[in-house]
């Protein structure tokens, strides 16, 4: 690293180029970064890139119908990006077709086009472009019609939409956009009122596909698999398009989606401007505990920073509270007149309340909008000058998504990482070329977790009754679990088909973004409801006595029920938070396969049940982090079925007595460690793995780390991080090796959700572990 070359930002003058529409009514004020000194930039952290600009590759538009080369022409589109070319062709051609290019790169264009000449040359013809939000639903919708073609009849169809709107739309629309959560509950399940929409489509466009990734991932490729039946039940035969940011597979997460062959087109043809890459670290306040300056204390300095030197930023935080916390202190910093100029965003405030937010960015009556991820996606807010990205926000390609709203076309643009205090930010700041460099992620989804695919057959029965032919759509596992849901009573054997036995609609039981459909109602003591939360956690997170927040307010839970999934909460200040005490089983059902590594180690991977047990919890003051005391719960066990991977050692030397607080410490911090890490490798959070470490297995009878998936069924984390150990294991000993505090910290080897308290953790032992597992030492690691 380093940013000791002068890097000046110049205007390169305005330029859409095709595919990066800005519509007329888009005021484009003058960058500010033009008169940005150097000094200025290199103040808020160090340059770790200078990239280029790059021309675009442009190609001429293919024979298309007249009105559709005169709306585009009007846009300022006369040519063609040769990625948009080349998707059109194979989409013409009758191919599936991924798109993986970079943000702004305009991938909408790639499917439009498709949708618009057969809709041009069939007039039954249909198309439904799939969009991860209703926002992006509705400000594509907007852009549409902004095209003013003949004959294209577009409109949303989600929640929002009126009733008395509905059925006009199935019959008179010819381009629907919706979302996987209204294709599941709104369309499928009453497929026959779409019986001719579904005989005439011909396009499915999924746009940003890098998201579907996971338990929302898997939930969305059994709705596009049951999408695919339904249309050939009426007739049709639709060509998939999927849109997604540079990630590693996405050829196969398309085919892993939909269930069909894709061809991808990933030479990106776009023109970009030229963008300067500062990385920022926290200063360290406490060498010893590691302890940094808070991240969104840093963040509200480099986004006032920015704002107040006139460049329109808009900062990225990682969660909604993150994002109003950073508002309000940069507010602060910036005195009346300067926050009138900045406002927050993120998923909570009203329809009206966004898009009012939307609209004064885009018209550049705001220089500056905090968000959390809801502005990531492609919500057109006009071009921006800086990005700042608060923290990791989950993914490499999140934070390219991210850096990608500033500077459209050939714009210059100022992209800042602020790194966080966990480990996994602090990677990423010491090593930059795993941002900067190839894209290290791939986006897993899963078809054989029985309980996501379970509920979706049921779906589908309600749908269509079942039949064998149906086993291409949802894959191997179709048979047996199929057979089980027979077994259950819940499908019925009926002349060779398998028919629905209930009266409801299973889909509206099913949570795309939960593994299990189980949930617990949070309410107040009138009956108020407060929230939601998954059943399978609520032990952890709404025990008796639990500081449970929502949209910034606190409230302590009196009761739990898990008999009839309610708890009770009563609002309180804030002034304290809970940790749980959990103590975590772990037992091996099934290996599917095992790898030997260096010194005797050997590593598995297979199918595992967890049982953890919530015995205490932890009540802590926020303003001082002092504990308060330590209060005991008696909870009922929750069990979970999921996959993992496991590491053993070879056995403890004969004569040996092991110390619980060195060797179990050690084992400990080396499974912290690998899990802190393990996000970058499977596009993941933190909080959905889990991980188990002891002395002596009762099963292995050796020194053994799990690390599982924290879903039911698994969705494929610890598959990829079996696949990557080697990687996964010498890159965790870089973070904790070079990690400057003496015996462990959030950086390193804490972790925020240890149901242990962290306790015990040996920071050099857990080096030792890792650096016997990869073979770099030969001597057993220390057992005190």
């Amino acid at each position: 690293m380093g940013g000791g070359r002068c890097w000046c930002l110049r205007l390169a003058g305005r330029s859409g180029g095709a595919g990066a529409l800005r519509p007329e009514r888009e005021v484009r004020p003058p960058s500010a970064l033009a008169g940005l000194s150097c000094r200025a930039v290199d103040s808020i952290g160090e340059t770790v890139a200078s990239i280029p600009p790059k021309e675009a590759s442009l190609v001429d538009l293919p024979d298309l119908h007249p009105a559709l080369v005169a709306a585009l022409k009007r846009e300022g589109v006369s040519r063609m990006y040769s990625h948009q070319r080349a998707a059109y062709e194979r989409v013409s051609a009758g191919e599936n077709v991924v798109v993986a290019t970079a943000t702004a790169s305009g991938k909408s264009l790639c499917y439009k086009v498709p949708a618009f000449e057969n809709a041009f040359s069939r007039r039954r013809s249909r198309a439904m472009f799939l969009y991860p939000t209703k926002a992006l639903s509705q400000d594509q919708l907007g852009k549409i019609k902004a095209y003013g073609l003949p004959g294209i009849r577009a409109a949303t169809y989600d929640g929002d939409t009126p009733k008395t709107l509905r059925s006009d739309i199935r019959r008179k629309a010819n381009i629907v956009l919706t979302n996987p959560d209204m294709l599941n509950i709104g369309v499928l399940p009453h497929h026959d009122l779409w019986a001719d929409f579904f005989r005439n489509l011909e396009v499915i466009a999924v746009d940003e596909a890098h998201v579907l990734r996971g338990v929302f991932g898997s939930h969305v490729a059994a709705v596009l698999r049951r999408l695919r039946r339904v249309a050939r039940l009426h007739g049709g035969d639709p060509k998939f398009v999927l849109t997604s940011a540079t990630i590693a597979n996405p050829e196969d997460l398309a085919e892993s989606l939909v269930g069909v062959p894709f061809t991808l087109v990933d030479e990106d043809g776009a023109s970009s401007g030229p963008r300067r890459v500062v990385f920022r670290n926290p200063p360290l306040l406490d060498k010893e505990k590691g302890e940094r300056r808070s991240l969104l204390t840093e963040g509200a300095l480099v986004f006032a920073s920015l704002v107040a030197s006139g460049v329109r930023t808009i900062a990225f935080a990682g969660s909604r509270k993150a994002a109003e916390l950073i508002y309000r202190y940069a507010a602060d910093r910036l005195g009346p007149n300067g926050a009138r100029q900045i406002s927050p965003y993120r998923a909570g405030y009203t329809p009206n309340e966004r898009r009012d937010i939307e609209g004064r960015l885009f018209r550049g009556d705001l220089l500056g909008v905090v968000s959390t991820n809801a502005l990531e996606l492609g919500v057109d807010v006009g071009s921006l000058d800086a990005v700042v990205c608060c923290g990791y926000p989950g993914s490499v390609a999140s934070i390219w998504q991210q850096w990608g709203r500033a500077g459209r076309g050939r714009d210059p643009s100022l992209a800042v990482y602020i790194a966080g205090r966990d480990s996994l930010d602090q990677f990423l700041f010491e090593n930059p070329k795993r941002v900067l460099g190839r894209r290290v992620e791939s986006a897993r989804v899963t078809m054989e977790n029985p309980y996501i695919l379970g509920p979706h057959l049921l779906a589908a029965a309600h749908e269509a009754p079942l039949e064998a032919e149906d086993e291409p759509f949802f894959g191997p596992e179709f048979g047996r679990m199929a057979g089980r849901l027979v077994e259950e009573g819940r499908l019925i054997e009926s002349g060779g088909r398998l028919v629905y036995a209930g009266g409801d609609s299973p889909a509206r039981r099913i949570s795309l973004r939960s593994a299990s459909s189980e949930t617990v109602v949070i309410a107040d003591a009138d009956g108020e409801l407060i929230g939601t939360a998954e059943a399978t956690r609520a032990p952890s997170e709404l025990h008796p006595g639990a500081t449970y927040l929502h949209r910034g307010a606190a409230y302590e839970v009196k009761d739990l029920d898990l008999r009839l999934k309610r708890a009770v909460a009563r609002r309180v200040p804030n002034k304290f938070h809970t940790r749980p005490r959990v103590e975590t089983d772990v037992e091996i059902i099934e290996e599917l396969a095992e790898r030997p590594l260096a010194n005797g180690a050997t590593l598995y991977r297979g199918f595992v049940r967890t049982t953890d047990t919530v015995t205490h919890y932890k009540k802590i003051q926020v303003a001082d982090d002092k504990e308060v005391g330590v209060f005991p719960l008696d909870l009922p066990d929750v069990t979970l079925t999921t996959q993992a991977f496991w590491l053993t050692l070879p056995p403890i030397p004969r004569g040996a007595r092991p110390s619980f607080e060195s060797f179990g410490g050690a084992l400990h911090a080396a499974e912290h460690a690998m899990i802190g890490l393990l996000p970058l490798f499977a596009m993941c959070d933190r909080a959905d793995i889990g991980g188990l470490s002891i002395a002596t297995h009762r099963q292995t009878r050796l020194p053994t780390i799990f690390v599982y998936d924290g879903y039911p069924g698994g969705v494929g984390i610890s598959e990829r991080g079996f696949e990557a150990f080697s990687n996964l294991a010498r890159d965790t000993l870089g973070v904790v090796t070079r990690c400057p505090c003496e015996r462990g910290c959030p950086a390193c080897i804490q972790s925020p959700k240890c149901g242990n308290w962290n306790e015990p953790l040996s920071k050099s032992g857990g080096v030792e572990v890792l650096r016997f597992a990869l073979g770099q030492v030969s001597g057993y690691p220390t057992i005190g």
